[in-house]
Protein backbone atom coordinates (compact mmCIF):
# COMPACT_ATOMS: atom_id res chain seq x y z
CA UNK A 1 0.00 0.00 0.00
CA UNK A 2 0.90 3.86 -0.36
CA UNK A 3 -0.13 6.72 0.33
CA UNK A 4 -0.22 9.62 -1.82
CA UNK A 5 -0.37 13.28 -1.25
CA UNK A 6 -1.94 15.22 -4.59
CA UNK A 7 -2.59 18.73 -4.56
CA UNK A 8 -4.09 19.22 -8.32
CA UNK A 9 -0.95 18.96 -9.76
CA UNK A 10 -3.32 18.32 -13.33
CA UNK A 11 -1.96 18.09 -16.75
CA UNK A 12 -5.24 19.33 -18.91
CA UNK A 13 -5.09 17.49 -22.27
CA UNK A 14 -7.62 17.32 -25.30
CA UNK A 15 -10.81 18.03 -25.73
CA UNK A 16 -12.52 15.15 -23.78
CA UNK A 17 -15.55 14.35 -22.43
CA UNK A 18 -16.78 11.66 -19.87
CA UNK A 19 -19.96 10.94 -18.69
CA UNK A 20 -21.19 9.23 -15.78
CA UNK A 21 -24.53 7.63 -14.49
CA UNK A 22 -24.88 8.80 -10.39
CA UNK A 23 -27.27 6.71 -8.13
CA UNK A 24 -27.64 8.96 -4.75
CA UNK A 25 -30.03 9.38 -2.26
CA UNK A 26 -31.27 13.06 -1.75
CA UNK A 27 -32.79 11.82 1.69
CA UNK A 28 -30.59 9.52 3.98
CA UNK A 29 -34.19 8.32 5.73
CA UNK A 30 -35.86 7.44 2.53
CA UNK A 31 -34.44 4.31 -0.16
CA UNK A 32 -35.39 6.09 -2.47
CA UNK A 33 -32.64 6.52 -5.49
CA UNK A 34 -32.01 8.89 -7.82
CA UNK A 35 -30.43 8.42 -11.19
CA UNK A 36 -28.97 11.46 -13.53
CA UNK A 37 -26.50 11.43 -15.65
CA UNK A 38 -23.34 13.75 -15.30
CA UNK A 39 -20.57 15.11 -18.04
CA UNK A 40 -16.67 15.90 -17.13
CA UNK A 41 -15.24 18.01 -19.71
CA UNK A 42 -11.93 18.43 -20.12
CA UNK A 43 -10.38 20.99 -22.53
CA UNK A 44 -7.56 23.05 -22.57
CA UNK A 45 -8.71 25.53 -20.04
CA UNK A 46 -9.73 23.13 -17.40
CA UNK A 47 -12.75 21.23 -16.24
CA UNK A 48 -16.46 21.12 -15.67
CA UNK A 49 -18.71 19.03 -14.05
CA UNK A 50 -22.43 19.42 -14.57
CA UNK A 51 -25.69 17.70 -14.86
CA UNK A 52 -26.48 16.57 -18.45
CA UNK A 53 -29.46 18.66 -18.35
CA UNK A 54 -27.62 21.58 -19.34
CA UNK A 55 -26.04 20.03 -22.57
CA UNK A 56 -29.80 19.00 -23.69
CA UNK A 57 -30.41 23.01 -22.91
CA UNK A 58 -26.73 24.00 -25.20
CA UNK A 59 -28.95 22.15 -28.27
CA UNK A 60 -32.47 23.27 -27.78
CA UNK A 61 -30.90 27.01 -27.83
CA UNK A 62 -28.42 26.16 -30.43
CA UNK A 63 -31.38 25.21 -32.75
CA UNK A 64 -34.08 28.21 -31.18
CA UNK A 65 -32.12 30.68 -29.43
CA UNK A 66 -34.20 30.09 -26.56
CA UNK A 67 -33.60 28.39 -23.38
CA UNK A 68 -35.91 25.29 -21.49
CA UNK A 69 -37.88 22.89 -22.17
CA UNK A 70 -40.37 20.14 -20.62
CA UNK A 71 -37.97 19.13 -17.59
CA UNK A 72 -35.82 21.65 -17.81
CA UNK A 73 -34.24 22.93 -14.48
CA UNK A 74 -31.40 24.71 -12.59
CA UNK A 75 -28.72 22.81 -10.67
CA UNK A 76 -25.56 23.39 -9.13
CA UNK A 77 -22.12 22.67 -11.32
CA UNK A 78 -18.49 22.92 -10.78
CA UNK A 79 -15.63 24.13 -12.72
CA UNK A 80 -11.77 23.92 -12.44
CA UNK A 81 -9.64 26.40 -14.44
CA UNK A 82 -6.42 25.27 -15.97
CA UNK A 83 -3.59 26.74 -13.52
CA UNK A 84 -6.03 26.86 -10.51
CA UNK A 85 -5.40 25.09 -7.61
CA UNK A 86 -9.31 24.84 -6.41
CA UNK A 87 -12.79 24.03 -8.07
CA UNK A 88 -15.33 26.64 -8.22
CA UNK A 89 -18.29 25.52 -7.15
CA UNK A 90 -21.78 27.23 -8.80
CA UNK A 91 -24.58 26.45 -6.45
CA UNK A 92 -28.05 26.92 -7.60
CA UNK A 93 -30.08 26.98 -3.82
CA UNK A 94 -33.39 27.81 -5.64
CA UNK A 95 -32.90 31.34 -4.95
CA UNK A 96 -32.64 33.89 -7.88
CA UNK A 97 -29.28 33.67 -8.30
CA UNK A 98 -26.27 31.09 -8.80
CA UNK A 99 -23.62 31.44 -5.76
CA UNK A 100 -19.45 30.85 -6.36
CA UNK A 101 -17.52 29.23 -3.69
CA UNK A 102 -13.77 27.60 -3.63
CA UNK A 103 -13.15 24.25 -2.93
CA UNK A 104 -9.19 23.29 -2.66
CA UNK A 105 -8.13 20.32 -5.33
CA UNK A 106 -6.19 18.50 -2.49
CA UNK A 107 -6.93 14.71 -2.06
CA UNK A 108 -4.92 12.51 -0.04
CA UNK A 109 -5.05 9.01 -1.54
CA UNK A 110 -4.31 5.33 -0.36
CA UNK A 111 -3.58 3.26 -3.38
CA UNK A 112 -4.04 -0.34 -3.15
CA UNK A 113 -2.41 -3.39 -5.08
CA UNK A 114 -6.09 -4.77 -5.50
CA UNK A 115 -6.84 -4.45 -9.37
CA UNK A 116 -9.66 -5.73 -11.23
CA UNK A 117 -10.92 -5.65 -15.39
CA UNK A 118 -14.36 -3.98 -15.94
CA UNK A 119 -15.17 -3.11 -19.70
CA UNK A 120 -12.01 -4.84 -20.61
CA UNK A 121 -9.95 -1.53 -18.58
CA UNK A 122 -7.75 -2.72 -15.72
CA UNK A 123 -8.65 -0.79 -13.19
CA UNK A 124 -6.80 -0.27 -9.12
CA UNK A 125 -8.41 0.42 -6.22
CA UNK A 126 -7.79 3.71 -4.14
CA UNK A 127 -9.72 5.25 -1.17
CA UNK A 128 -9.94 8.24 0.42
CA UNK A 129 -11.81 10.65 2.98
CA UNK A 130 -13.64 13.96 1.90
CA UNK A 131 -16.40 15.69 2.39
CA UNK A 132 -17.63 13.68 5.83
CA UNK A 133 -17.34 10.41 4.40
CA UNK A 134 -15.16 7.26 3.46
CA UNK A 135 -14.43 6.56 -0.70
CA UNK A 136 -13.58 4.05 -2.71
CA UNK A 137 -12.25 4.62 -6.31
CA UNK A 138 -11.29 2.39 -9.00
CA UNK A 139 -9.23 4.42 -11.75
CA UNK A 140 -7.44 3.02 -14.73
CA UNK A 141 -4.15 3.85 -15.72
CA UNK A 142 -5.22 3.06 -19.00
CA UNK A 143 -6.49 6.36 -19.71
CA UNK A 144 -3.96 8.77 -18.24
CA UNK A 145 -5.93 11.59 -17.10
CA UNK A 146 -5.91 12.50 -13.00
CA UNK A 147 -9.73 13.37 -13.32
CA UNK A 148 -13.11 11.81 -12.30
CA UNK A 149 -16.25 12.83 -11.12
CA UNK A 150 -17.59 15.54 -9.32
CA UNK A 151 -14.04 16.99 -7.40
CA UNK A 152 -12.64 13.30 -7.31
CA UNK A 153 -9.26 13.62 -8.92
CA UNK A 154 -5.65 13.26 -8.18
CA UNK A 155 -4.82 9.97 -9.20
CA UNK A 156 -2.50 8.36 -12.14
CA UNK A 157 -5.57 7.58 -14.22
CA UNK A 158 -9.29 8.70 -14.79
CA UNK A 159 -11.53 7.44 -11.95
CA UNK A 160 -14.04 5.02 -13.51
CA UNK A 161 -16.06 4.50 -10.63
CA UNK A 162 -16.12 5.74 -7.15
CA UNK A 163 -18.34 5.20 -3.99
CA UNK A 164 -19.12 6.23 -0.17
CA UNK A 165 -18.94 3.37 2.34
CA UNK A 166 -23.05 3.40 2.55
CA UNK A 167 -23.10 3.40 -1.05
CA UNK A 168 -25.46 6.62 -0.98
CA UNK A 169 -23.45 8.23 -3.61
CA UNK A 170 -22.21 5.90 -6.77
CA UNK A 171 -20.27 7.42 -9.36
CA UNK A 172 -20.09 5.16 -12.27
CA UNK A 173 -18.54 5.86 -16.16
CA UNK A 174 -20.89 5.42 -18.74
CA UNK A 175 -19.12 6.58 -21.82
CA UNK A 176 -16.56 8.97 -23.22
CA UNK A 177 -16.56 10.72 -26.39
CA UNK A 178 -14.72 14.43 -28.12
CA UNK A 179 -16.04 17.57 -27.59
CA UNK A 180 -15.62 19.68 -30.53
CA UNK A 181 -13.11 21.73 -30.71
CA UNK A 182 -15.53 24.80 -31.00
CA UNK A 183 -17.54 24.07 -28.10
CA UNK A 184 -18.50 26.36 -25.61
CA UNK A 185 -21.62 25.78 -23.52
CA UNK A 186 -24.04 28.25 -23.53
CA UNK A 187 -25.96 27.51 -20.08
CA UNK A 188 -22.85 27.28 -17.81
CA UNK A 189 -21.21 30.58 -19.33
CA UNK A 190 -24.35 32.67 -18.27
CA UNK A 191 -24.79 31.30 -15.14
CA UNK A 192 -21.05 32.02 -14.34
CA UNK A 193 -20.97 35.57 -15.95
CA UNK A 194 -24.12 36.26 -12.86
CA UNK A 195 -22.98 34.06 -10.10
CA UNK A 196 -22.75 36.15 -6.55
CA UNK A 197 -19.38 35.30 -4.70
CA UNK A 198 -19.71 34.09 -1.39
CA UNK A 199 -17.91 32.16 1.63
CA UNK A 200 -19.41 28.76 3.22
CA UNK A 201 -20.72 30.93 5.85
CA UNK A 202 -22.74 33.10 4.26
CA UNK A 203 -23.57 29.91 1.23
CA UNK A 204 -25.47 28.61 4.61
CA UNK A 205 -26.68 31.48 6.40
CA UNK A 206 -28.43 32.05 2.61
CA UNK A 207 -29.74 28.31 2.88
CA UNK A 208 -31.43 29.41 5.97
CA UNK A 209 -32.94 32.35 4.64
CA UNK A 210 -34.60 30.97 1.83
CA UNK A 211 -35.67 27.93 4.46
CA UNK A 212 -37.35 30.54 6.33
CA UNK A 213 -39.35 32.44 3.42
CA UNK A 214 -38.93 29.72 0.90
CA UNK A 215 -40.51 32.44 -1.97
CA UNK A 216 -38.22 35.93 -0.86
CA UNK A 217 -37.26 36.55 -4.17
CA UNK A 218 -40.82 36.85 -5.75
CA UNK A 219 -42.46 38.40 -2.28
CA UNK A 220 -39.52 41.01 -2.56
CA UNK A 221 -39.36 41.55 -5.86
CA UNK A 222 -36.55 40.23 -7.53
CA UNK A 223 -38.96 37.60 -9.68
CA UNK A 224 -42.03 38.81 -11.17
CA UNK A 225 -44.87 36.68 -11.70
CA UNK A 226 -46.76 38.27 -14.51
CA UNK A 227 -50.66 38.19 -14.03
CA UNK A 228 -52.00 35.28 -15.02
CA UNK A 229 -48.76 33.46 -14.85
CA UNK A 230 -47.70 30.76 -12.77
CA UNK A 231 -44.06 29.73 -11.15
CA UNK A 232 -42.97 26.60 -11.60
CA UNK A 233 -41.06 24.38 -8.66
CA UNK A 234 -38.63 22.00 -9.10
CA UNK A 235 -40.53 19.27 -8.75
CA UNK A 236 -42.85 20.42 -11.30
CA UNK A 237 -45.09 21.74 -9.00
CA UNK A 238 -47.36 24.82 -10.63
CA UNK A 239 -48.66 27.60 -8.40
CA UNK A 240 -49.84 31.07 -8.92
CA UNK A 241 -48.33 33.97 -6.60
CA UNK A 242 -51.50 33.61 -4.40
CA UNK A 243 -50.59 30.24 -3.74
CA UNK A 244 -47.25 31.07 -2.47
CA UNK A 245 -47.31 31.48 1.15
CA UNK A 246 -50.18 28.68 2.05
CA UNK A 247 -47.12 26.43 -0.15
CA UNK A 248 -44.32 27.20 1.91
CA UNK A 249 -44.62 24.89 4.70
CA UNK A 250 -44.65 21.74 2.28
CA UNK A 251 -41.43 23.47 0.58
CA UNK A 252 -39.34 23.35 3.83
CA UNK A 253 -40.51 20.52 4.56
CA UNK A 254 -38.97 19.11 1.02
CA UNK A 255 -35.52 21.65 1.49
CA UNK A 256 -34.82 19.54 4.88
CA UNK A 257 -35.42 16.22 2.95
CA UNK A 258 -32.75 16.86 0.57
CA UNK A 259 -30.47 16.16 3.84
CA UNK A 260 -27.66 14.17 2.27
CA UNK A 261 -25.43 16.14 0.04
CA UNK A 262 -22.27 14.82 -1.57
CA UNK A 263 -20.22 16.51 1.13
CA UNK A 264 -22.16 15.50 4.08
CA UNK A 265 -20.18 18.06 6.27
CA UNK A 266 -21.78 20.83 4.42
CA UNK A 267 -25.39 19.74 5.39
CA UNK A 268 -27.47 22.54 6.22
CA UNK A 269 -28.87 22.16 9.77
CA UNK A 270 -32.25 23.26 9.87
CA UNK A 271 -34.59 24.80 12.41
CA UNK A 272 -36.07 22.04 14.46
CA UNK A 273 -39.81 22.50 14.07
Amino acid sequence: MILLMLFGCLLFAQNDRFIYQVSFKKDSTSNEITKENYHLDITGDGLSYYNRIYYINDSVYAQTGKEGFKGYRLTSFIVKNKNSSSYDNYEYIGDVNFYKTGTPSNLVWKISDSTKTVNELKVQKAETHFGGRKWTAWFTQEIPLSYGPYKFGGLPGLITEIYDSRKNYIFTLIKSEKIPGNYESYSLKERKSKAVKVNDKKLNDLKLELYQSPFKYVFNGKLSIPEGKRLQLDDGTILTKEELKPAEKNERKKMKSFNNPVELDKAVQYPAD
